[in-house]
């Protein structure tokens, strides 16, 4: 298991997370998608979607296009991107699926797409779990 950690985590504190799994179906669907990274697929069949920490970071139940929350007219690239989850402030974290699935933020003050120092989604969910964000 790639998140026994995190698993453990939530284990030890329940109220500090609202977690919940994904049907076989969806974690198949998103795993078809070419190229999606294979530690994300690993989290939503391991750990699921849900809340960290009391509003903290929201995982998806699967990969949302950018364009379904954000106007595409302001910046025309979020067609590239595929959302896993927001900061409850408008902030949302996903993959930037044209340039080698890239982990980026969107911000929601002016739509910019900004790269993420984390090279990998597991370093990504390391940094959410312990508050790094």
């Amino acid at each position: 298991m790639v998140y026994k950690d995190i698993i453990k985590k939530i284990h030890d504190a329940p109220t500090d997370y609202d977690f919940s799994t994904l049907t076989d179906s969806i974690i198949e669907e998103e795993s078809m998608l070419n190229g999606v990274p294979q530690d994300y697929i690993s989290f939503l069949k391991e750990v699921g979607y849900g809340s960290v920490s009391n509003s903290y970071f929201m995982f998806y139940g699967g990969l949302i296009e950018a364009d379904e929350i954000y106007d595409a007219d302001d910046n025309p690239e979020l067609k590239n991107v595929l959302l896993f989850g927001d900061n409850f402030a408008g902030d949302a974290i996903g993959f930037h699926i044209t340039n080698n699935w890239e982990i980026i933020e969107i911000w929601h003050e002016d739509v910019s797409i900004v790269p993420r120092e984390e090279k990998s989604f597991t370093e990504l969910v390391q940094n959410i779990f312990s508050k790094e964000l």
